[in-house]
């Protein structure tokens, strides 16, 4: 069936409308891009094609639908050359005929029978005519929206520009005025300069700042207001890697008008006008003031006046570096100089270093003071100052009251000691203080030593080292580090240091010297004494190293690990005769005036099970008299607990017996009972003492008893036991329990 849309004629059959439809709609797949889908595209295309060809038969034939269909194509976005040009050929009778377009028109005669198919077939008089006219139509149309169109985003983009244009401007104009706010406003000083460093601008705070007016200022370079020994690196120097452009910041000296000098912290950056500064796309703003494009690059300078700030950061830099009393170098300058001299110095070329102790300070500020003390010391630094330091040696108090003097540089060798005798002189005049004149004694300690192989903290302990040799000889005022003693001095600290490991290790061992009653030669007791297998030095006695122990503090540890070990072996000890012989334990200084000892010692007992009246602590007659304090509670609660307390090696202290009457003491073991069988003086004293602890109730000892004859006259005596190697020597922990059964 036929399709009629207005007006008259004979129009193509839905088919034929189809076949070319599909045929353009190849056409425009091949040729462009509509934002449509296919069928989207083909069903526009039909309507299209209907409309055409229904023109084609129209009487009187129209161009205008054509010239309508290439404006629409326009508007629904089928624009390309190619898509048009085909379009063209596409309406053309060898393309359109074989598709099945009608051919006569009835323009010219009459109409014809109907065919077979109802449709009414014009004569072909006109259509090459017609199809001419409908093309050029088409194509006008087509090219008329296309230029319309054109001129419209034309006018579109024009409109577009002037907006930006203006939105820029104002941007730039708003950006400019807040920078000239910011400029003229800002607390630090900012100055604008050419590349080469000429000033064009300067902010009324940099003006302040320095003085001078902005002609002035206009007039110079940035490095002309540089100070001379502060000189600048300016960024035409330093500013420039490969194209980057790099800040340059640090603080220089600038001269003020008059003259002065104040320190400022100067940060200087390359602007390039055109460029974009900030992160919106927006024009940089301090170039709107400078915006001249013959102009490449110039040096934006910020300016902060740092002089108060810097003056605080000396005096703090000196108060960190320098002793508050006595304003002196401190410890850490006095090293931070040495450091520098051993680096200097030839390395076998000599450097000294002296330590000096004040003596008897403690003395003065018990009873003048503190200020008094502190008096006394700022004289001595003043008094090292003005003789030692000034001949061009350092000085610096390194402690409380030590001083320390290193030696200048190029001094001959033996300048040490000879500046120790004259700082001994310097400080043998007595210090006034207030109405009192205070003398005051030195004790020095002099480290001289080749440069090479040293470093700062080694001389300076060899120096304390020395120190400790002169203070432990009552006789010398100074002495000189020796290296061959200060080996062994090296080597008791290293086995001081290495006690904590061995205990962890299980290095320390204990053996048990037996205590024989005079009576019946039985054992009654035997005494723990510790030892140490040392990988290197092999078995230690006591004597190598628990004096080191009590120096360090370490004897707490390791004499609460002997405690606690003897009581583990006491208590498998057989009985020898009603009961098993005590285990008696030594006990420090340091252990006596610490309150954990008597937690020490119930945790040993409870975990060994040994009852407390198997447990004797020996504890010389140092520890607990004479002191400032004796540790009476700690002593009376053991006891109250039935722990037994002797005192070891008495005699061999300033006590007398009558002392002990107020401490829980219930056996004494004498010291130096060697003589007592060669020696009538000795056995008088031995004798007297024995009778005197009888009589406070004390049972008595004889240590060091070593043959038959000095055992003879100490139980002739009266002792209750002896002890020595004419008994027995101490014992492996089963040696010495089988001995017992």
């Amino acid at each position: 069936m036929a399709v009629r849309a207005g007006g008259t004629g004979v129009l193509a059959a839905p088919a034929v409308v189809d076949a070319v439809a599909h045929r353009w709609w190849q056409i425009t797949d091949e040729t462009c891009f509509v934002p449509m889908s296919s069928a989207e595209v083909e069903a526009e295309l039909r309507g299209h094609t209907a409309r055409l060809l229904r023109s084609l038969s129209t009487v009187p034939f129209r161009s205008e639908p054509a010239r309508e269909v290439g404006a629409a194509l326009v508007a629904r976005h089928f624009a390309a050359p190619e898509f048009i040009g085909r379009t063209v050929e596409l309406f053309d009778d060898a393309v359109l005929a074989p598709l099945g377009v009608p051919t006569a028109s009835r323009a010219r005669r009459p109409a014809a029978p109907s065919g077979s198919d109802g449709l009414v077939r014009p004569g072909a008089v006109d259509r090459s005519s017609r199809l001419s006219a409908l093309r050029a139509a088409l194509v006008a149309g087509y090219t008329e929206a296309l230029r319309s169109q054109t001129l419209a985003q034309q006018e579109e983009l024009r409109r577009a520009d002037l907006a930006a244009r203006a939105d820029l401007e104002a941007a730039s104009r708003a950006h400019a005025a807040r920078f000239r706010a910011v400029f003229d406003n800002a607390g630090v000083g900012i100055a604008i300069s050419e590349w080469d460093g000429t000033i064009l601008e300067a902010n009324p705070a940099l003006r302040r700042m320095l003085g001078y007016t902005l002609k002035q200022l206009r007039q110079r370079r940035l490095d002309d207001l540089v100070h001379r020994d502060g000189a600048f690196a300016g960024p035409t120097e330093v500013g420039l890697r490969g194209d980057a452009v790099v800040p340059v910041t640090g603080e220089r000296p600038l001269v003020v008008n008059g003259g002065g000098v104040i320190w400022v912290q100067l940060t200087t950056s390359v602007i390039t006008p055109g460029e974009t500064t900030a992160e919106d796309g927006e024009p940089g703003t301090a170039l709107a003031l400078l915006d001249d494009p013959k102009r490449t690059r110039y040096q934006l300078t910020v300016v902060e006046d740092v002089t108060e700030r810097r003056r605080m950061r000396a005096r703090l830099v000196h108060q960190a570096l320098h002793d508050p009393l006595t304003s002196l170098p401190n410890r850490a300058l006095f090293f931070d100089r040495l450091r520098e001299v051993l680096v200097r110095t030839a390395p076998r070329d000599p450097v000294g270093v002296l330590v000096i102790d004040i003596d008897g300070l403690a003395a003065v500020n018990d009873s003048l003071g503190h200020e008094a003390g502190d008096q006394i010391l700022a004289s001595v630094a003043d008094r090292l100052s003005e003789e030692v330091a000034r001949a061009g040696h350092l000085v610096a108090r390194i402690d409380g009251d030590d001083f320390a003097v290193l030696v200048g540089p190029g001094g001959y060798r033996g300048s040490a000691d000879a500046l120790a005798r004259r700082v001994l002189a310097v400080l043998a005049r007595p210090f006034a203080v207030g109405a009192h004149a205070i003398p005051v004694t030195a004790t020095i300690g002099v480290a001289e030593v080749d440069a090479a192989g040293v470093d700062a903290s080694g001389l300076l302990r060899a120096a304390q080292t020395a120190l400790e040799w002169a203070k432990a000889d009552p006789t010398r005022s100074w002495a000189a580090f020796e290296a061959g003693r200060g080996e062994q001095e090296t080597a008791r600290r290293r086995l001081a240091a290495a006690m904590p490991a061995a205990l962890e290790s299980g290095a320390f061992q204990l053996e048990f010297q037996p205590i024989v009653g005079f009576p019946d030669d039985s054992v009654r007791a035997a005494e723990a004494l510790v030892r140490w297998n040392h990988p290197r030095f092999g078995i230690l006695e006591p004597a190598q190293f628990i004096p080191l122990a009590e120096e360090t503090g370490f004897i707490v540890p390791l004499g609460r690990w002997v405690l606690s070990e003897a009581c583990r072996q006491a208590a498998r000890w057989p009985s020898v005769g009603s009961r098993p012989p005590l285990v008696s334990v030594n006990i420090a200084a340091r252990q006596v005036a610490d309150r954990s000892l008597l937690n020490d010692v119930a945790v040993a007992l409870s975990r060994s099970g040994l009852p407390p009246e198997a447990l004797q602590l020996e504890i010389t007659e140092s520890a607990i008299v004479g002191g400032a304090e004796a540790p009476t509670e700690v002593l009376q609660a053991l006891a109250g607990e039935g722990v037994g307390i002797a005192i070891d090696d008495f005699g061999s202290g300033y006590s007398n017996l009558s002392t002990l009457r107020h401490l829980p003491v219930r056996e004494l073991k004498l010291a130096g009972t060697s003589g007592v069988g060669t020696d009538d003086m000795d056995v008088d004293v031995v004798g007297a003492l024995v009778g005197l602890a009888h009589a406070l109730g004390l049972s008595v000892t004889a240590e060091g008893v070593e043959t038959a004859g000095q055992a003879d006259r100490l139980r002739a005596l009266g002792c209750d036991a002896g002890q020595g190697w004419y008994f027995a020597g101490p014992m492996a922990p089963d040696e010495f329990a089988a001995s017992l059964g």
